[in-house]
């Protein structure tokens, strides 16, 4: 008998600003196969999902909240719709008249609604944690997130994180028991996706530059700054440009630190990109980078290896700890990225090695399997 599933999610692709959206709608798709799965958003999206049915907590936000920091910011307007979407998804829910085995939420912002309907229906809770506010904001944490994660992370019946780095992080700083987390990886899509070739980066490749590529958001705890430092070290050795594609408050400052470094005219901003012109930039990269100060997981170096591009990761990327072909360096060594960076352009054999056996590790991340595993853990409880 399949189980009735209520998924507590904050974002959706194209409605996305990160990562959390990718990896809900691939897990919320794969679990839809082998469960009834509702799926809940804080507001009404021009959005069509044939996989799953939406609930949308209203049918538009009072106010749009200023992002601060993060994927999402921190904000006044943004905490008062986090505390008001439980109760603004009440009546949907329970007009639906399905009676719930789990409900499952997703990070700090959808938690509290879950934990809210838990009262209101007597049903367990999951939370899912892809990031703490230690990872988002190392340096200087906003308590009062901090302290909505600790309650909800406490009042959970139980918690999966997308790794045990992470696991370890919810244990030290919000002191939850060993027992009640379970690590598990997120997953990746393997259709391979059509791509949009960039004349401009055709142009460059064709000059002679290799091209080293950052994916993500321009903040500081995913380290574009670490990367662009290694730059006029690597140009010492190699004719290259870096592409940075992503956007966020760094911009200006990493603006500034190329032009300190007399390199502005090495370095690409390519925007936000999503879907074939994202793909494209994979495929046509020699070396994928990801510096992240903290990242629990990361989809990027998993999307990388898909489209066959050499990885490098810092340490404290969640996805290094499941994948054995990838090089690795701590974010602040910068000499150490920079020799493996080169050591990737120059010596194809090494390329080709470490990709084709990343490569092969990939089936290991299917959805399919992941959403297997997150029954047997909703069985738990």
């Amino acid at each position: 008998m399949r189980r009735n599933v209520l998924m507590i999610g904050w974002e959706l692709p194209p409605f996305n600003s990160g990562g959390l959206g990718v990896a809900s709608f691939e897990m919320a798709k794969a679990l839809a196969e082998k469960t009834k799965l509702f799926f809940t958003l804080p507001f009404k999206f021009p959005i069509k999902i044939k996989e799953f049915p939406l609930i949308f907590g209203k049918v538009k936000p009072d106010e749009q909240p200023v992002c601060a920091y993060g994927s999402y910011g921190n904000s006044d307007v943004l905490k008062k719709q986090v505390r008001e979407y439980g109760k603004n998804l009440e009546p949907k829910i329970k007009k639906l008249g399905v009676k719930f085995d789990v409900i499952h939420a997703h990070d700090w912002l959808s938690a509290p609604a879950a934990l809210y309907l838990k009262k209101k229906l007597h049903v367990p809770v999951i939370l899912h944690i892809h990031a703490t506010e230690y990872d988002r904001c190392p340096h200087l944490p906003d308590a009062e997130i901090v302290e909505i994660e600790k309650e909800c992370l406490e009042q959970a019946d139980l918690i999966v994180t997308v790794s045990h780095s992470t696991k370890e992080v919810v244990k030290k700083n919000y002191d939850i028991d060993d027992e009640k987390i379970v690590p598990l990886p997120n997953g990746i899509d393997f259709e391979e996706m059509p791509s949009i070739e960039p004349e401009y980066i055709n142009h460059l490749k064709q000059q002679g530059n290799k091209i080293v590529l950052f994916v993500g958001r321009f903040a500081g705890q995913k380290g574009p700054d670490q990367l662009l430092d290694t730059l006029p070290l690597v140009k010492k050795h190699v004719p290259v440009k870096y592409v940075f594609a992503g956007s966020g408050d760094l911009f200006g400052s990493l603006i500034r630190q190329a032009a300190h470094h007399r390199t502005l005219s090495d370095v690409v901003f390519s925007g936000f990109l999503r879907d074939e012109q994202l793909w494209s930039l994979y495929k046509i990269a020699d070396v994928l980078v990801v510096p992240s100060i903290s990242d629990p997981f990361g989809l990027v170096p998993l999307e990388g290896i898909k489209y066959k591009t050499p990885v490098i990761v810092s340490r404290t990327t969640g996805a290094g700890d499941y994948i054995s072909h990838i090089l690795k360096a701590d974010f602040w060594d910068t000499e150490r990225m920079a020799n493996l960076i080169v050591s990737l352009l120059r010596y194809g054999p090494l390329r080709d090695e470490m990709t084709e056996n990343a490569y092969q590790e990939i089936p290991k991340f299917n959805w399919k399997h992941r959403a297997d595993a997150l029954i047997k853990i909703y069985e738990k409880i």
